[in-house]
């Protein structure tokens, strides 16, 4: 499965120094129909997003919207590029109910399958919950003639429940007039976290984690989405040696320059291309 990513000049040299990729809330997103639904417990800004494409061919509309009409630049990756971990996490505690009943809660993951680690999952101001499959973290978006109607099929809400079937698939359902990106979609889903660094102090992030899900069960609302507008995952950097980088057919000599210089610093291996589409 080959995927491709267009974006700005500018922010490749981000990617492969940090070796981070950017996800997007999606109530941040170009299209105001995404995850059209609020139920009593979930939010659409619990989802965060991170695009590409399959399409082997270059696609004018995506170099023209992502990648600064065609000065940007096109990364390609033969599969994902971010790591598979299992996590093992048990953290819970016991604690007292108004009316004397002892309950115990907290978080725990037995082997879950994730794109990003104990550290990475633990934000500062979220915490990831990771998918029932890998398919959910990654798949082909959806395009259909009204998404409103159509996501109904898939969330029930009431002040006491809230039951979505499909998971992810909330954030791969788009309007059929984008249907021309043939898009290939990365999703996050996240709760609020503690406004702490988890490397600085595991136990006390940890500790204010527990204090956070213990306010939430009692209040009967469930978890609050994260206020930060995006979050960037870590991908795995020996996918950098198998990294192809397109330059737009409009890039500056600058852009092209401080491109140039962070592929030869931070991924050597990596193949460049010119864009096959000459635009004025």
């Amino acid at each position: 499965m080959e995927i491709h990513h267009y974006t700005r000049a500018s922010t490749l040299p981000l990617i492969l120094q940090s070796g981070m990729i950017r996800f997007t809330r999606s109530d941040h997103l170009d299209d105001l129909l995404e995850l059209p639904f609020e139920t009593f417990h979930l939010s659409r800004q619990a989802y965060f997003v991170n695009s590409w494409v399959k399409s082997t061919n270059e696609k004018s509309g995506q170099w023209y919207r992502y990648a600064a009409q065609h000065r940007g630049v096109r990364l390609s990756f033969k599969c994902s590029p971010f790591p598979v971990h299992k996590l093992q996490i048990d953290l819970s505690r016991p604690y007292k109910t108004e009316d004397g009943m002892v309950k115990t809660v907290g978080l725990r993951l037995d082997d879950a399958r994730a794109p990003f680690s104990r550290r990475t999952m633990f934000g500062k101001g979220f915490v990831l919950m990771p998918w029932a499959d890998e398919k959910s973290f990654g798949d082909d978006v959806l395009y259909v003639e009204d998404p409103i109607a159509y996501v109904k099929q898939f969330v029930s809400s009431t002040p006491e429940i809230t039951e979505i079937t499909g998971g992810s698939r909330l954030c791969r359902i788009k309007a059929a007039h984008w249907e021309d990106q043939s898009e290939f979609r990365f999703t996050l889903m996240a709760i609020r976290g503690p406004e702490l660094t988890y490397d600085d102090n595991p136990d006390e992030y940890e500790h204010e984690l527990l204090n956070l899900i213990e306010n939430w069960y009692l209040s009967g609302t469930g978890a609050p989405p994260p206020e930060v507008p995006f979050i960037d995952l870590p991908m795995n950097t020996l996918m950098l040696d198998h990294l192809t980088v397109t330059l737009g057919s409009g890039i500056s000599e600058k852009d092209r320059d401080a491109v140039l210089q962070a592929i030869e610093l931070y991924a050597p291996k990596a193949i460049v291309l010119e864009s096959a589409i000459l635009a004025r």
